[in-house]
């Protein structure tokens, strides 16, 4: 089964900039749309009064945030006919279109650590790629990692709002442990830690010591 983030575009009498004309109008629509979807087997999780915001609804892994002007939320592609059809019978508003975005998957953390682990030369050549700058003086400053991070992360349906997102602790470890073999450099700069990637004398001069000098195997 496939699971994307979809926009189901309503138009009722809610505008952007005004609101609801009068809460006669906003509470016919939050009854309409309640009934319909707990007809069709969703179960309701009603906005908090005067919270300002809209109803949840939820069917297994499934969500939709009901907001007069788009249900939104994750769920399965293969439900969007059946859903496009129920909106069909409303009275206080119209769905006018379906737009689909990004992939869910339903990945354990497990799963999703042995796909990254599957990447990781990718990965270690994408932060090394990150960090490179023009002259040993130069370092990269701030949250650089969260990039490279993004762009191996994956939607997950136990994690949709990202706040256990594992490619950023990843790509992480994979930064300390290339500081500690010497392929990333790191300094004190004003704008915090700054981190570069070794050059490549600074590689061979770590391969091969100086005379006198000892390596330390750990």
């Amino acid at each position: 089964m496939e699971y994307r983030k979809v926009y189901f575009r309503i138009r009722s009498s809610y505008q952007y900039d005004s609101g609801w004309p009068d809460e006669g109008a906003e509470r016919a629509f939050r009854e309409e749309s309640r009934r319909l979807f707990q007809s069709a087997g969703w179960e309701l999780h009603p906005a908090r009064e005067d919270s300002g915001s809209s109803d949840t609804v939820t069917r297994g892994q499934q969500d939709l945030y009901l907001h007069p002007i788009n249900f939104s939320g994750v769920i399965r592609t293969d439900e969007i006919p059946q859903l496009r059809e129920l909106l069909a019978g409303a009275h206080t508003f119209q769905c006018q279109g379906v737009d689909c975005y990004e992939r869910y998957w339903e990945l354990t953390d497990a799963e999703y650590l042995e796909q990254l682990e599957a990447r990781r030369d990718e990965i270690i050549d994408a932060i090394l790629e990150r960090y490179q700058t023009k002259r040993k003086n130069l370092y990269v400053t701030g949250p650089a990692g969260l990039s490279i991070a993004k762009r191996f992360s994956v939607h997950r349906l136990c994690d949709k709002d990202g706040k256990n997102n594992l490619a950023n602790r990843y790509v992480g470890e994979l930064v300390e442990r290339l500081i500690q073999e010497g392929r990333l450099v790191t300094a004190e700069t004003r704008n915090g830690l700054g981190i570069r990637t070794a050059t490549g004398a600074e590689l061979r001069q770590r391969e091969d010591p100086l005379p006198g000098q000892q390596q330390m195997t750990l």
